[in-house]
């Protein structure tokens, strides 16, 4: 097949991720892969780096036009088969590119969204939506979309090391110094992660205030927080740690290229956010065998069996540092979640069972128009 994947951002976040696994795992299987992606950023590099051919070009205002008509002439000269796209800009690319070129499309939905897109334009003929959740699934069903067209494929991670190792690059510093060295943390530290842009939907105030009351139970317990920061949210967040007197127990990292290297040295990952349709630091931290404490909330509960794979909570100070002081003080109970955790990832969760799902949907869609 010819795919053409299109993303409308080329940040570092859990769509783009997506993306770069699903390429390269499809260019292995012997598909054609291009994808168009918003220049500069983090997307371009990742997604040549994996050998799969780009375009970059700007998706809005004076820019939708031509770039347009300039990847219908695309389309016809690669012989594109099918139209992938991710993100609500990029949807309404490829339904415009569907239009034009009389191909069938697939929109993935990383989010709940309203947008009419997703609602009226898009699950058309032989268009059809994916899902990361059976929550985000639902919701467009509510909202009067076709079951018939819309499915249900969960994000899946490479952290579990099936075909290759993660190509993780750190820096010369970041091969030389332990992680604890790194960020100035003892020895004997318990480590606490959260991987995620830093911000209040994520949960961080909650982690601030929470942490004053895990540091009293737990003294060696130290936070660190692994995502993109505004210098602004980041001097909020250093008050109220202040506040909590465990200002010292904070690191925060922005950014890193070794998200796996820092998350195997922690004893427990967490995510209290306000919702996650399907969360890939939620994965990713199953794949690596840690045990997760995470808000009952949107797609969570579909990833995590509560007491079992993980610990669900509500989106409460209180709540997060009991789970996590639970965890802590208990080896045992932390190991079988996190191993319970890792089999589940393996079983559900990884990037070949999604390459597979998807794969497969690609092919009925080409085969049958009234799939």
């Amino acid at each position: 097949m010819n795919i053409l994947q299109i993303v409308s951002s080329s940040r570092i976040s859990g769509a783009e991720k997506h993306v770069v696994v699903l390429s390269e795992r499809l260019l292995k299987r012997g598909h054609s892969i291009t994808a168009l992606c918003p220049p500069g950023g983090w997307l371009p590099d990742q997604l040549r780096g994996v050998g799969v051919e780009v375009v970059e070009s700007g998706m809005h205002g004076v820019h939708v036009g031509p770039a347009t008509m300039r990847l219908s002439r695309l389309m016809r000269e690669r012989k594109i088969d099918l139209i992938h796209s991710h993100l609500t800009c990029a949807t309404y690319y490829g339904y415009l590119l569907s239009r034009l070129t009389q191909r069938p499309a697939v929109s993935s939905v990383h989010v709940r969204s309203r947008d009419l897109v997703y609602r009226r334009l898009f699950p058309q003929r032989n268009n059809h939506i994916i899902t990361v959740s059976e929550w985000v699934r639902e919701a467009f069903i509510e909202r009067g979309v076709s079951a018939d067209h819309v499915h249900t494929i969960y994000n899946g991670t490479d952290f579990l090391n099936e075909e290759r190792e993660n190509s993780e690059k750190p820096s010369s510093m970041e091969e030389e110094l332990p992680i604890r060295a790194e960020f100035s943390l003892p020895p004997q530290a318990e480590l606490i992660g959260i991987f995620a842009r830093v911000d209040e939907f994520k949960g961080h105030p909650i982690l601030m205030e929470a942490m004053g009351k895990i540091v009293a139970q737990r003294p060696n317990a130290f936070l660190i927080c692994v995502g993109s920061v505004e210098p602004a949210v980041q001097k909020s967040l250093w008050e109220l740690a202040s506040q909590a007197g465990v200002a010292d127990r904070i690191r925060f990292t922005g950014v890193r290229n070794d998200v796996k290297r820092i998350m195997a040295e922690t004893d427990v990952v967490t995510l209290p956010s306000r919702y996650e349709a399907c969360s890939m630091a939620i994965i990713e931290a199953m794949a690596m065998g840690k045990p997760v404490i995470a808000t009952r909330a949107g797609g969570n509960p579909e990833l995590i069996e509560d007491g079992k794979t993980g610990l669900l909570i509500e989106r409460d100070p209180a709540s997060l540092a009991h789970a996590v002081t639970s965890l802590l003080a208990n080896r045992e109970l932390k190991e079988r979640i996190g191993n319970a955790a890792r089999e589940r990832a393996i079983e559900q969760f990884s990037a070949r069972t999604m390459v597979d799902n998807i794969e497969s949907l690609y092919g009925k869609i080409l085969s049958s128009p009234s799939l």
